[in-house]
């Protein structure tokens, strides 16, 4: 296999492409999805609930109301900071994503006399379609990457997993307005531009990463993690990660350069907490809310039937997979997924929510699959590149076979969350059984699945009561 080298894409290729239909079949799936998997039902209830009424806060209090006190009627999550003033919980990254689709919605509002609050027809519609648009850049740039290292038919047939057969497909057309799939289009551009420079040297490529991860940063702060990919890609010992801090020192002025890009989409948080908290730095989830470090829950994170990884996500076995046959060719590129994935699990394992409220499957890896890309497509071309015929047919149907089962497994489950026979937050083994590929239920099924939940006590995990029940 000649993955470490850079780039495949330039050598002769007799394949047909195909990476582009792909996402044109991706772009098809737009219109078949974004009526039946959306979950707002009429035009009195849009996709402005729970977390993404909170993002979407800050484009209602400045443009709507003018109003950054938040004293409008509306229920937002608020903290009260030192000041006595209340600040909204989460960070504005994601209102500065949706904010060129709020302007369109908003003009569209005024001009057909809609109602302009914020929360009629044209907003809603405006930021669902401006989700999928994210999606798909992130896909495009998805492509860009694996064709620098992988054929058109390893390319297209990762991106067809990646979107179909995981979480990220419902983080993009049902409730695409949470933070995933936007931070799936910024992972793919990080990881891109990540590549771009340590093959390139163009400080241009180093300069974009910085401000994407910067951008990561505020929308989730815990995600400042992945800065450990452009920081240990190509580090395969000591001596080598030696290099690789001499090689960013050398680089003087421009390593302030890359320090500022990363800090500016921060610096807005930094002065809006300065102004109405009087901090720079102010943990918005309030004291109640907070990391168990010493007592991770990384076994219920990876195989609880809660919300277990490797549960509600199987085609993970395979990128893993893929990940750790990477270790033995492909080092400098494993080395910065695995310790990135590690130390992700562990800060997910160890938040007092560890299965992150109601969600399908593990929500909070969703944005992984851009990292994780590599390691299913390294995969899937060493099943093609097996000599004995016997065994590379026979080993390529049986995995062919299970990405088929993944991807009916994981849209009619989509389909089971739409009809609220998936529980979103009390999942446990016996309810998991009961509607495994089941499609018809009596009412008297419907009264018995309930006694098969187990609806977690969030104010003992608060406590540290975070076992899986």
């Amino acid at each position: 296999m000649e993955t470490n080298l850079y780039p495949l894409s330039v050598k002769k290729l007799v394949l047909k492409k195909l990476s582009t239909p792909t996402v044109a079949v991706m772009l098809l799936m737009v219109f078949f999805t974004l009526f039946t998997f959306k979950y707002w039902v009429c035009w009195n209830d849009y996709p402005f609930k729970g977390d993404i009424d909170q993002y979407y806060s800050y484009l209602v209090a400045e443009f709507i109301h003018h109003d950054f006190s938040f004293r409008f009627p509306h229920h937002y999550w608020l903290i009260e900071a030192p000041t006595g003033e209340h600040v909204p919980k989460v960070t504005m990254g994601m209102a500065i994503l949706y904010f060129p689709f709020f302007i369109i919605g908003n003009n569209i509002a005024h001009t057909f006399d809609y109602d302009p609050l914020g929360y009629s027809a044209p907003f809603a519609w405006c930021i669902h379609f401006g989700t999928i648009i994210y999606a798909l850049i992130g896909f495009w740039y998805l492509r860009k990457l694996l064709l620098l290292f992988f054929s058109e038919w390893v390319s297209a047939i990762t991106l067809f997993l990646v979107l179909f057969a995981t979480n990220l497909f419902y983080y993009t057309f049902r409730e695409g307005e949470m933070t995933h799939s936007y931070l799936f289009f910024l992972f793919s551009l990080f990881f891109y531009h990540t590549i771009k420079w340590h093959f390139t040297k163009k400080i241009k490529h180093l300069y974009f990463l910085s401000f994407i991860g910067g951008f990561i940063t505020l929308i989730r702060p815990t995600e400042i993690l992945v800065l450990i990919v452009p920081l240990l890609y190509q580090v395969t010992s000591l001596k080598t990660f030696q290099l690789k801090l001499k090689e960013l020192f050398l680089l003087k002025w421009k390593l302030i350069a890359v320090i500022i890009l990363f800090l500016i989409p921060i610096i807005p948080q930094l002065i809006f907490w300065k102004q109405h908290t009087g901090q720079f730095f102010f943990f918005s989830y309030g004291s109640n809310e907070k990391f168990y470090f010493a007592d991770p829950k990384i076994y219920s994170v990876l195989f609880g039937w809660h919300k277990g990884w490797f549960i509600y996500t199987p085609i993970v076995i395979f990128m893993i997979t893929g990940l750790v046959m990477m270790f033995s060719k492909w080092k400098n590129m494993a080395v910065p997924i695995a310790v990135y994935i590690v130390l992700n699990i562990y800060m997910i394992s160890c938040w007092w929510d560890w299965g992150f409220g109601g969600a399908f499957g593990m929500r909070a890896l969703v944005q992984c699959f851009a990292f994780l890309s590599v390691p299913l497509a390294y995969f899937i071309q060493y099943l093609f590149s097996i000599k004995k015929k016997v065994l590379k047919i026979s080993a390529t149907a049986l995995c062919f076979a299970l990405f088929s089962f993944f991807i009916s497994l994981n849209i009619f489950q989509m389909w089971q969350i739409k009809n609220y026979v998936f529980h979103w937050d009390a999942m446990s083994k016996e309810a998991y059984r009961f509607t495994f590929f089941k499609t018809k239920y009596s009412q008297a099924d419907g009264i018995y699945l309930e006694t098969l939940f187990i609806h977690p006590n969030y104010e003992a995990m608060r406590k540290g009561d975070r076992d899986e029940k």
